[in-house]
Parts: structure tokens; C-alpha cells; sequence
């Protein structure tokens, strides 16, 4: 099984030029999509439902807010309330949830399942693998320029010793490019899914699509991969 899928956050207006290049380059992907975001612009509902008639749309809570408690009543409003809102709007099942923020919890995982979501996003980096029993889904990269010393204190931070040891096998590179490559040619050796994910505001704000762009081609039109929605992993699980 080998996988391609990709994620946006936020839910900020440059997401239609990211649209327009996933579509360009025939990739899967789920823009995650809060209903208001202090400190980004958020596009109108009616934006998100355009969006949503040619990609998948995730929930992001309801105000952008880290979850960083077990409130049943902050629960309730930004988990249930932005599952609720979604479904209202969109007039279907809303099936991936993405915690901003990256800030997460046992308690709310397990929240998120039981109001109805059935994948939750982390932003955990450089994890290629694909668990089939799994609903908790990892990245592999994020589209920024994180230093190497970045990338080894995300991963002791998080224990994840074998995404460690495979990290110590690649070029240890800062650079994007290299890093795509090298996980992309794993998992077409070893299967497993390879997650890109980032934010349209932050590639707007460094100038990164002309680099983005680069990026889809190489990611593009591989023999042998299955290019996927978030939720279109669904398929492929146990």
C-alpha cells in the first residue's frame, strides 16, 4: 500500500490558489477549516462550501482554540459545536478533525470519535508509516523551513524512535526537496503514506509557491501510488 495525502490548515482565503495547484498536479487533500480564527482571516461560509465541492473539508473547533484542557463544556462548543456547524453547512458527515495548534489530548481524541469524526490529524513530522488499525494519523512534512535541530527535537519530543532512525538514514536535510524525495522513494520501496501539510497564509507570507509548486510535481503522477483525501485513508484501514 502506498499512499500520497495532503493537509491544510486554517481555512485562510490563498487556500483557492492551493486548490488550484492540487488540482493542477491531481493530488488528494483536506483543508481543515475553523468558523473563526483570531489570528488569520478565515474565508465566508460560502467559500467553504465552493472549496468543498472539490476537496474534502476537516474541522478545526469552532474559534482556532488549542484544546489544552478536558472541559466537557470547551469540549462540547469546539468539538461537537464545529462538528455540528460543518455538517449544518455542508449538509453531509464531516469525517476528519485536525486540533490547532498541534496541541492535543487523550480525552479529546476520544471526544472527537464519539461526536462523530473518524480521523483525527496530529502535526507529528516526519512519520511515513501507515497503521491500518489506527484512526490518529501523523505528517511527514510540513511546507516550512524547520532547521535539522528543529526536526530531531520535534522527534525526541515525542519519542518516536523509529522515525528517528529513518530520519538518521536520510540526507538530514533542512531542505524540502530532499526530504520529499527521500520519503517518497520509502514508501514506494516499503509502502505507507506519505503526509504533506501546511498552511496557505505561511506560504503566502514566505513566498514559498513558487517552491510549492516544484514540491507537487515531484509528488505528482508516481506508478504505483494511490493519491488520497484525509478521510479517503478511511478506505485503507481495518
Amino acid at each position: 500500500m502506498k499512499l500520497v495525502t495532503t493537509s491544510w490548515d486554517d481555512g485562510h482565503v490563498k487556500d483557492f490558489r492551493l486548490a488550484d495547484l492540487l488540482e493542477k498536479y491531481k493530488l488528494g487533500a483536506t483543508f481543515y477549516i475553523p468558523a473563526a480564527n483570531e489570528e488569520h482571516e478565515v474565508m465566508s461560509e460560502q467559500q467553504i462550501i465552493e472549496l468543498s465541492e472539490r476537496f474534502e473539508i476537516g474541522g478545526h473547533t469552532m474559534n482556532h482554540t488549542r484544546i489544552r484542557n478536558t472541559s466537557k463544556e470547551l469540549f462540547d462548543y469546539e468539538i461537537k459545536g464545529c462538528y455540528k456547524w460543518l455538517g449544518d453547512l455542508l449538509g453531509k458527515n464531516i469525517n476528519s478533525f485536525c486540533f490547532p495548534g498541534g496541541v492535543i489530548n487523550e480525552a479529546a481524541i476520544q471526544y472527537a470519535f464519539k461526536t462523530g469524526f473518524q480521523i483525527v490529524r496530529t502535526t507529528e513530522l516526519l512519520n511515513p508509516w501507515f497503521d491500518t488499525n489506527e484512526r490518529v494519523i501523523p505528517t511527514t512534512l510540513q511546507v516550512y523551513h524547520h532547521s535539522v535541530f528543529t526536526y530531531y527535537k520535534h522527534l525526541a519530543k515525542r519519542f518516536k524512535l523509529n522515525s528517528l532512525l529513518l530520519y538518521l538514514k536520510s540526507n538530514r536535510s533542512s531542505e524540502l526537496k530532499k526530504n520529499i524525495e527521500f520519503y517518497l522513494n520509502f514508501i514506494q520501496e516499503h509502502g505507507g503514506c506519505f503526509h504533506l501539510w501546511g498552511h496557505s497564509w505561511e506560504i503566502e507570507e514566505f513566498n514559498l509557491w513558487f517552491e510549492l509548486e516544484e514540491l507537487f510535481n515531484v509528488m505528482s503522477d508516481i506508478p504505483e501510488i494511490i493519491y488520497v483525501s484525509n478521510e479517503g485513508l478511511l478506505k485503507y484501514k481495518n
